[in-house]
């Protein structure tokens, strides 16, 4: 598929939408399993932002939020987010039968794939603001520009490792 304004490739996006929040425990092996799957460009888990302060905690008299991290690529990776949608972004239609088998490998209800645009494939102002225009194509739509928290990212062309 083309763009009708860049004339460049542009990729498949698809949304992998859990009839049910997926625990730490199932996201991660769903995550594992779409690790496996070659033809994925990027991935983005979406979904309500997890609270600093677990309530039960400090009910209880316990202070301190539990951290909780996702293992992606051999990178330990801070979950702010539970996970409610994965949206994965992909080379060929043909992986998208890939993405449905390891989907019904992982999660014990159902689930739908929708095809769509989920993430952004250009540069914004924003962008330009917040890294002086210095974003690769793959870390376009990956943070959130209101976000207080540190952005998480993985892989070795991500916003995390060019600042280093």
């Amino acid at each position: 598929m083309v763009s009708p304004v860049t004339g460049k490739k542009r990729l498949l996006q698809l949304e992998i939408f859990p009839s049910r929040l997926l625990t730490v425990e199932t996201a991660q092996k769903l995550l594992n399993e779409l690790n496996k799957i070659s033809g994925i460009t990027r991935m983005v888990v979406y979904g309500p932002g997890l609270p600093k302060d677990d309530p039960k905690d400090l009910l209880e008299g316990k202070f301190e939020a539990q951290k909780r991290y996702l293992n992606i690529l051999g990178e330990q990776v801070e979950l702010t987010v539970q996970v409610g949608r994965v949206w994965v972004e992909v080379e060929d239609i043909a992986v998208k039968d890939k993405i449905r088998e390891a989907c019904e490998k992982t999660l014990p209800f159902s689930f739908d794939i929708n095809e769509g645009l989920y993430l952004r494939t250009r540069k914004t102002i924003t962008d330009y603001v917040r890294k002086g225009g210095n974003v690769d194509d793959i870390s376009l739509g990956m943070f959130d520009p209101k976000s207080r928290r540190k952005p998480s990212c993985c892989g070795p062309r991500s916003d995390k490792h060019m600042d280093e």
